[in-house]
């Protein structure tokens, strides 16, 4: 069985087009009919990488090594052998391991007490007082607030989330508005 697509699953290879060297990108789509669940994904030297193991709207879940990585549809091109990642297999399950560090780099660092600062670092966004399923709960000026585990990072500060204060705010009084109206 697959390990949890969770921190992985926020990893987009949105991007594998920096993965990819010119010539991968001039490749054609993978056709849609060739993105179903239990076809084998190959790299875009044919070497097989993985298989598919969901698809939703635009986005194609692939198991590798045991582990699984989420992009967009478009990163997957139409190869001899069938789907294909833009990159070679050695990048992507680089970029699978460097992710797995992060996670755990999160992980360790996520704990009650710790302060959580924005993306910038500039400010404090709140500090972790008990870590959940779903994520961690902050205590912020605007209250109380559960926070998946997706959303944090490590910087060079310490813990810290994917946002600037700003739009940090604005999300936590969007979140309590919906949940006073809904």
């Amino acid at each position: 069985m697959p390990k949890s697509f969770g921190p992985l699953a926020a990893l987009f290879l949105a991007s594998a087009t920096p993965l990819a060297g010119p010539a991968a990108q001039a490749q054609e789509p993978a056709p849609a009919a060739s993105l179903v669940v239990g076809a084998k994904v190959y790299d875009q030297n044919g070497e097989e990488v993985g298989q598919i193991a969901k698809v939703s709207g635009d986005r194609v879940a692939v198991s590798i090594d045991g582990n699984g990585l989420v992009v967009p549809k478009n990163a997957i091109v139409k190869s001899a052998k069938g789907p294909a990642l833009k990159a070679p297999k050695q990048k992507i399950v680089a970029v699978l391991r460097q992710a797995e560090a992060d996670a755990a780099a999160v992980d360790g660092a996520l704990k009650p007490g710790a302060e959580v600062r924005s993306a910038d670092g500039a400010a404090v966004l709140g500090k972790v007082t008990a870590i959940a399923p779903q994520g961690a709960v902050l205590a912020t000026s605007e209250g109380n607030i559960t926070m998946p585990r997706a959303a944090f990072f490590l910087s060079a500060r310490g813990l810290a989330m994917k946002v600037d204060e700003k739009q940090f705010l604005a999300g936590v009084r969007a979140a309590r508005a919906q949940k006073k109206g809904g």
